[in-house]
């Protein structure tokens, strides 16, 4: 054993001084094509030790810090290397100060399914872009809110669809987590195997923030007042005396009337900031945020499901730092904090000397051992809560009485008169009945009445007459007649609410907001159950209407 040892000691002192050698010769000589195995070994541990986490496209992860001795490039923002789609849209809003497009985006096969979105621009150029273009843009896996090398495109040519032409069937999965699958043909859901449901989407109205409230036109909100913007839904076709029915096609139904509309909210239908705010989709395809920017100084994110629903923070964790126009970080993290908001959706964090335009990047995790996701916003100005459309002048007729409507409102339902969808609590919405002499419906309210009273309490009086008529009519079984009382009732409650709020102690107030908000959804969606003559659906929106009043009468009748 000893003899081997000292027979292979000249070979190693051999080939490391021949190594040596060709080391040498490398250096002072003309490059060499051979790589010895101890470079292949130094590149591996060189390569290892830079490999960086995968970067969403226009982020920069918090691990990875600049390093001093290159200022220039610090907080510079890496190329992405990850899968490139091609996006097709139509801008429905320019917002040059914030560099953001809204855009109606066509379904992106891998990438995102049809829907409407806020998109941040790449470049400032590309925002000379008007509404109604159509535009193509690069976008990238991962990142669902930046639109690259934005081009403006020829508009479709072609013959104008007929305006009573059905919307094209699309595929669509209802597995839970494949919500966001859209295909244009029938198939499989990609995780589930589950067949593809077919649906048609068109483009609807909704209030802003009472998603239960739909209809085909533009208007103004029954609840409150505030303009009510597009979302896109499933289309179907019911019965009045049997709402289990669901048919993509018109028809007739066993009772010879024929089918009436109805819509049904999809998911990522409604990408509509609820606050004023910026609007952005996570790369999870679930959850949904809005960051916001409040008087004085208050950065403020609201949390949403894909059905835009409010999401409590439970869980979340995230900071925000000052940036400057590129994106990169100019002031140190700060930590938010859960708001004091009802719905406990809300992470903020007071960012002090603040001055407009203002840039941030948010970094959130959604679960402690989730990865971070980046977003950027820009704010040119503060956030302003969505208010009530401004009444057009009217000549002289009351505030307080039903005809005193919005103009807006009035055109867009008793000159378009559209469908409406109310749907119950935790269900999906059913189309509202038509009336008797015509196939869409139109929302009673816009109907003249005599002018209401003016004094507490003969308003007070008045509610309690509407809300024993509503009573009356149910117990009668009067189903098709609640909506007038019901009705009714709502605009005494907001005659109370707009003309003698100030009556009533300052801690009463959010009571009072609250219960006519209750109310007022109660009567419209008894006025959509009592049309499909569902009573049982209509009991605990009944129960609802009663409780409201109740609360309403509390407050006023303790002044």
């Amino acid at each position: 054993m000893r003899e081997v040892r000292r027979k292979s000691n000249p070979n190693v002192a051999a080939f490391l001084m021949t190594a040596a050698i060709l080391a040498f010769m490398g250096l002072v000589g003309q490059p060499r094509r051979t790589t010895s195995l101890l470079s292949v070994a130094i590149a591996e541990a060189q390569q290892s030790a830079s490999t960086a986490p995968k970067v969403i496209p226009g982020t920069t992860p918090a691990s990875i810090a600049p390093s001093k001795s290159s200022a220039g490039q610090a907080g510079k923002k890496p190329v992405s290397t990850k899968k490139e789609h091609t996006f097709r849209g139509t801008v429905e809003k320019v917002d040059a100060n914030a560099r953001m497009l809204t855009v109606s985006g066509e379904n992106v096969p891998g990438w995102m399914g049809a829907m409407t979105m806020n998109y941040r621009i790449d470049k400032p150029d590309n925002l000379t872009v008007n509404v109604g273009d159509h535009i193509t843009a690069k976008v990238y896996d991962g990142d669902f809110s930046t639109l690259h090398d934005v081009r403006v495109i020829a508009t479709p040519t072609g013959a104008p669809a007929k305006a009573n032409e059905l919307p094209p069937i699309s595929y669509v999965c209802a597995t839970p987590g494949e919500e966001s699958v859209l295909e244009d043909k029938p198939g499989k859901c990609p995780q589930s195997g589950a067949s593809l449901v077919p649906i048609r989407l068109v483009t609807v109205y909704s209030c802003l923030k009472f998603q239960s409230f739909i209809q085909d036109k533009p208007g103004v909100c029954p609840v409150d007042r505030s303009e009510l913007v597009p979302i896109t839904a499933a289309l179907y076709f019911t019965c009045r005396n049997d709402s289990s029915v669901r048919q993509l096609e018109p028809g007739t139904c066993q009772d010879g009337n024929a089918r009436t509309t109805g819509y049904e909210r999809r998911p990522h239908g409604d990408h509509n900031p609820r606050h004023g705010g910026q609007f952005f989709m996570a790369d999870d395809s679930w959850h949904h945020l809005e960051g916001t920017l409040m008087r004085p100084n208050i950065f403020r994110v609201y949390f949403y499901n894909d059905m835009t629903q409010p999401l409590a923070v439970t869980g979340f964790s995230a900071s925000a730092a000052k940036t400057d126009a590129n994106g990169n970080d100019i002031a140190a993290p700060l930590a938010l904090k859960p708001g004091r908001t009802d719905d406990g959706n809300t992470l903020e964090a007071s960012i002090a000397a603040t001055a407009l335009p203002a840039n941030f990047t948010l970094r959130v995790k959604f679960k402690p051992d989730d990865k971070e996701r980046v977003f950027d916003f820009t704010f040119a100005d503060y956030s302003r809560e969505p208010g009530p459309v401004a009444p057009a002048p009217a000549a002289s007729a009351p505030t307080t009485t039903a005809a005193a409507q919005p103009k807006s409102q009035a055109t867009a339902s008793a000159a378009a008169a559209p469908n409406v969808s109310v749907p119950p609590p935790n269900q999906t919405p059913t189309a509202a009945a038509p009336s008797q002499q015509s196939d869409t419906y139109v929302p009673p309210t816009l109907r003249p009445e005599a002018p209401l009273p003016t004094t507490t309490p003969e308003l007070l009086a008045e509610l309690a007459k509407r809300a024993q008529a509503v009573t009356k009519a149910l117990d009668q079984g009067d189903l098709g007649g609640l909506w007038y009382p019901a009705i009714g009732a709502k605009d005494v409650a907001l005659a109370l609410e707009e003309n003698h709020i100030s009556e009533i102690p300052e801690d009463q107030r959010p009571k009072v907001a609250s219960a006519v908000k209750r109310l007022t959804m109660a009567a419209w969606k008894i006025d959509a159950a009592g049309d499909l003559g569902n009573k049982e659906r209509l009991l605990p929106f009944y129960r609802d209407f009663s409780a409201a009043i109740a609360d309403i009468e509390s407050v006023y009748g303790s002044r």
